[in-house]
């Protein structure tokens, strides 16, 4: 007897809901009685570790950490120089547009506008278009799952937050691709200033943070001499050049969200001499020898000294452009810089709400490695806290870490990742598509509401029924069930997809389930149930909490 999906899904969302209580700690059940261990055991440990610097554990690399020692392994990633699964290398090469400039991408996928164009070859265009954003976030995609150089990826998604910008502003979608490639990936392994450089002076972040938009004011006399010639017949040209100046966006967030953090040490005034440091810092025009390009515009720029920070940035008049080289530096150095960046990747790889003490330890190595990304990893690792025994399980996965680790642990296949980016979209976080600048949350309560939970368990269910288009699991995860009674089935998945032991609570959920199915059809057969029991384990608090 075969359920229909509707009853099904119905069934695994009351399951999911009745998980609720047990991924959330506040609500724990029977905590008052529960004796929990002082520290962690070996195996929990590399759990651990690999739930921080993976975009999800599997019992396949656990055991090969527990084979080499967390540390080797973690020595061996910052080269991300392991060789590549050939079915990731194959995929990315079908990818054509990775590799190109973002002129080449206007180029070659970004045609002319033809006035006469009928509506067919208008849809075209715009699917064409649409070609270099698709296969950035296919590649994307591609790398987090099958990826063998996981550190990468894991330090490549927490500074694409860091450093946010949107597809859907404007020619970003054209930029995004380079971006990515040298602003992110190319520094991901490397250090935070050279990062921080490579963000602010690629056209991705300038048109998307309005700094193209910001010049030194008109000045009376040239408002004059423009309207003499215009003679009236320009008043829109003229009207821009009076609106013209300062656009204090990117310095607000270049100080508020990659470097000091909200309001801390920088003032409004601070905010308006690195604006006018920064002026000039813009996108080459398509005349230009490197086009789609940064480029730096004399005649925008603000002249005079400027003070920031209290330190004063002398007028360069010969290569006015190194007054916002300077600014990078101040604020790379900066003490406030090493102790925003360490209270995020604390968030990021321990806890939600990490010790005050960890966050100053991690802050003396940044700044004494210079922002040296694998030393401040290392650190981390190397803290005292990090494998206290409270941060275990403590994090509770964004939909890209659900998304991703779900196919990783049921070794899915992923011959077409599209479906994937609609299921991140229904979950609220879309690759390279949040609006805001600060990036996407990552903590648990901008994700673990029932709504949001029932989207998991939704897409959680599509994907163990095989009903997402490009997404195949492997027969292996069966493997050898139909020979073994009902109550076994359980447990052997479990074995296959959590590298945890099932709690006592989610165990006799899924019993339950097993049981109510099997009375129904006492001839049942794994493929029958097996869908809701991957779906159930996925959506368990045991897979949902790393």
């Amino acid at each position: 007897m075969t359920v229909p999906l509707s009853r099904t899904l119905a069934g695994l969302l009351a399951l999911g809901l009745c998980f609720m209580a047990a991924t959330r700690p506040a609500m724990a059940q029977d905590t008052k009685t529960e004796v929990k261990p002082k520290t962690l055991t070996e195996d929990q440990r590399i759990v651990h570790f690999l739930n921080r610097f993976t975009l999800g554990a599997t019992p396949e690399l656990c055991a090969e950490v527990k084979e080499k020692g967390m540390k080797a392994w973690l020595q061996e990633q910052f080269k991300g120089a392991r060789e590549e699964p050939k079915a990731l290398t194959s995929a990315l090469a079908e990818l054509g547009s990775l590799e190109l400039s973002s002129d080449d991408i206007v180029e070659k996928y970004v045609e002319p506008k033809n006035k006469d164009a009928t509506e067919k070859e208008k849809r075209e265009a715009r699917k064409l278009e649409n070609v270099p954003q698709r296969e950035l976030l296919d590649a994307i995609m591609l790398r987090a799952v099958l990826s063998n150089n996981q550190l990468r990826e894991v330090s490549a998604d927490f500074f694409r937050n860091h450093f946010a910008v949107s597809l859907d502003k404007g020619p970003v979608k054209w930029m995004a691709v380079d971006y990515e490639r040298e602003a992110i990936r190319k520094h991901a392994l490397g250090n935070f200033p050279d990062m921080l450089s490579a963000t602010a002076h690629h056209p991705a972040m300038l048109f998307f943070l309005d700094n193209t938009l910001s010049s030194r004011p008109a000045t009376p006399a040239e408002i004059a001499a423009i309207e003499k010639r215009a003679k009236g017949k320009s008043e829109k040209i003229i009207e821009e050049l009076r609106q013209r100046g300062l656009n204090e966006n990117y310095a607000r967030e270049l100080m508020e969200l990659h470097t000091l953090g909200v309001d801390n040490y920088y003032k409004q005034e601070d905010v308006i001499e690195v604006a006018k440091c920064l002026t000039g810092w813009t996108i080459a025009p398509r005349f230009a020898a490197k086009p789609l390009a940064f480029w730096f515009r004399r005649d925008a720029h603000c002249s005079g000294d400027k003070v920031v920070l209290g330190q004063t940035i002398k007028e360069d008049a010969a290569s006015p452009q190194n007054e916002g080289e300077e600014v990078l530096k101040l604020l790379s150095a900066h003490p406030g810089t090493a102790q925003f960046l360490a209270r995020k990747l604390c968030v990021w790889l321990v806890n939600d709400d990490p010790s005050e003490a960890m966050i100053k330890r991690i802050a003396a190595v940044f700044s004494a490695k210079k922002g040296d990304l694998p030393s401040v990893f290392m650190a981390i690792f190397e803290d005292p806290e990090f494998f206290a025994i409270e941060n275990f399980q403590a994090k509770y996965k964004r939909p890209f870490e659900f998304v991703v680790s779900a196919l990783r642990a049921t070794g899915a296949t992923v011959s077409d990742p599209w479906e994937l980016h609609r299921a991140l979209t229904n979950m609220a976080e879309p690759i390279y598509r949040c609006d805001n600048p600060t990036g996407f949350y990552d903590f648990a309560e901008a994700w673990n509401d029932p709504g949001a939970m029932s989207l998991r368990w939704k897409a959680a269910l599509d994907l163990a029924n095989g009903k997402v288009r490009g997404i195949t699991l492997p027969a292996s995860l069966y493997a050898d069930l139909d020979a073994a009674k009902p109550e076994t089935w359980k447990a052997a998945l479990a074995r296959k997809i959590l590298c945890v032991p099932l709690s006592e609570h989610t165990s006799r959920a899924l019993d339950e389930v097993v049981a109510a199915r099997v009375k129904a059809n006492p001839k049942l057969k794994i493929k029958d149930l097996a869908p809701e029991l991957v779906a159930g384990l996925l959506g368990s608090p045991e897979f949902q909490k790393q």
